[in-house]
């Protein structure tokens, strides 16, 4: 890939993480602060950067649909972790890259677009990394990968790290914004971060 991806080019799915013992089971991708929902802010910057914009989840679906209409559960049966969103975010791509992101980082920014966008590799799996660690649910992915990915799942294999080594990838450093990665797992997480949150969402 040699010149900056246009809006055609890509989709760009937001993966929802689900219910949380931590968060009083409550759905962390129909989170809101200060009466601001997280996940709509999150679309609302997707858009700008996409035409093919969706959510893939698994409960309260009714809920996900008032927020964004495009919306997509998991294809392959017997829940099998945050690899079947990214095969199904692979799956329902109507373009050739996808952009994914959880429901639960409620810092991101254009920043994290962009970058992807802007950045040139022929490698098909772009992850994010900050400091000495890997985020791998923040990712660029070439949608060619979905056979792959359907076959790794069928050996029974379930962890994101293993399949990104046996694709082979690379590492996209976000030294300035390490904030962006910041998700809220629990009550000590919405604490911990309450600066953080009121200025984003102020």
């Amino acid at each position: 890939m040699s010149t900056k991806l246009q809006k055609d080019d890509l989709s760009i799915a937001v993966l929802s993480g689900g219910k949380s013992s931590r968060m009083n089971y409550e759905d962390k991708g129909l989170i809101e602060f200060n009466g601001f929902s997280v996940l709509s802010r999150i679309i609302e910057i997707s858009n700008k950067y996409s035409n093919d914009v969706f959510i893939i989840a698994n409960n309260n679906l009714k809920e996900y649909e008032k927020l964004h209409p495009y919306l997509y559960s998991d294809i392959l049966d017997n829940y099998q972790g945050p690899l079947s969103g990214i095969y199904t975010a692979l799956s329902k791509s109507k373009n050739k890259y996808v952009i994914i992101l959880p429901s639960d980082g409620p810092f991101v920014k254009e920043d994290y677009f962009e970058k992807f966008i802007n950045y040139e590799s022929d490698q098909h799996i772009l992850v994010t990394k900050t400091g000495d660690r890997l985020q791998p649910v923040y990712a660029r992915l070439d949608s060619s990968l979905k056979e792959n990915l359907r076959v790794f799942l069928e050996t029974g294999e379930r962890k994101i790290d293993k399949w990104y080594t046996a694709c082979g990838y690379e590492e996209i450093f976000f030294e300035q914004n390490e904030e962006m990665f910041i998700n809220i797992n629990s009550k000590d997480d919405i604490e911990k971060n309450r600066s953080l949150i009121d200025r984003f969402y102020g």
